[in-house]
């Protein structure tokens, strides 16, 4: 599709979110599919405005649109992160620190740790 210059753009968002809410309205099931070209034509409207500006206007969510928009470029879809590592040494491993810490209660319990 060829770009949109802004007033058409805006435009164009206008009358595509009535379909939207009056599909979402007269679905069968919660999951139903959205047609192919309402979805071309909202990744259309991303390369003018925003896809949060986008996916809110028509009630998607920014990450299905950015998916979406990503099939319809032909590139391979942003794979997840790997997670943060759970634990990292901190200390070198060529020096033995000697660190202790207590902690006291205002009841007068204590609690020691002490590392070497």
């Amino acid at each position: 599709m060829q770009p949109f210059s802004p007033a058409q753009a805006e435009e164009a968002l206008i009358h595509l979110t009535p379909p939207f809410a009056q599909w979402r309205q007269s679905r069968r099931t919660p999951r139903g599919r959205i047609p192919p070209e309402w979805w071309a034509r909202a990744v259309a409207l991303t390369a003018t405005f925003s896809v949060s500006r986008v996916a809110k206007q028509l009630g998607l969510t920014p990450q299905a649109l950015k998916r979406r928009r990503a099939v319809m470029r032909g590139l391979p879809t942003p794979t997840p992160s790997l997670p943060a590592p759970q634990f990292v040494e901190v200390a070198p491993a060529w020096r033995t620190p000697a660190t202790e810490v207590e902690v006291q209660r205002p009841d007068g319990t204590r609690l020691r740790i002490t590392y070497q």
